[in-house]
């Protein structure tokens, strides 16, 4: 299983970056290896936000869907993610939201993950933390391009 936590801080509103990790359709525009992304349902209740997603991840000719649970908590500005199907045997990945001031914020963010298949599983261990700053980098970059649309 491949697990990593990290705290970032952005230069960044805590909103802004809130509405980019909530903005599940447009991963496909900006996430590598992301070839299609879609949400499937949204419910609103209270300070409570949960969506079903599905993601299509993909490498040269191979391709799959995975449909994720996102949970987000507005009050504690925390949202949680969880695979429901496809190939990942485990996902959970946690981002913890906080405000340092009106431009800027932390993230706090903790993700595990394995595949069903054991062979792609262990290629996953090993490149997984040049793939884990590539998606870091990639949020970065489009936290950047939205603050410039501003």
């Amino acid at each position: 299983m491949s697990k990593k936590n990290i705290i970032k801080k952005f230069d960044y509103s805590l909103e802004l970056i809130e509405n980019l990790i909530l903005d599940i359709d447009s991963y496909k525009d900006f996430l590598p290896w992301c070839t299609n992304s879609k949400v499937t349902s949204k419910k609103k209740n209270n300070d409570i936000i949960e969506i079903i997603a599905d993601l299509e991840i993909g490498y040269s000719l191979v391709k799959d869907i995975y449909t994720s649970h996102v949970k987000y908590n507005r009050k504690e500005k925390k949202i949680v993610v969880n695979a429901i199907s496809g190939p990942l045997k485990t996902l959970e990945n946690i981002w913890v939201l906080k405000e340092i001031n009106d431009k800027t914020c932390e993230v706090e963010f903790s993700i595990n993950l394995e595949l069903k298949n054991i062979i792609l599983d262990k290629m996953l261990n090993k490149m997984f933390d040049i793939g884990f700053k590539k998606i870091l980098n990639s949020f970065e970059e489009r936290a950047k391009y939205l603050e410039n649309l501003n």
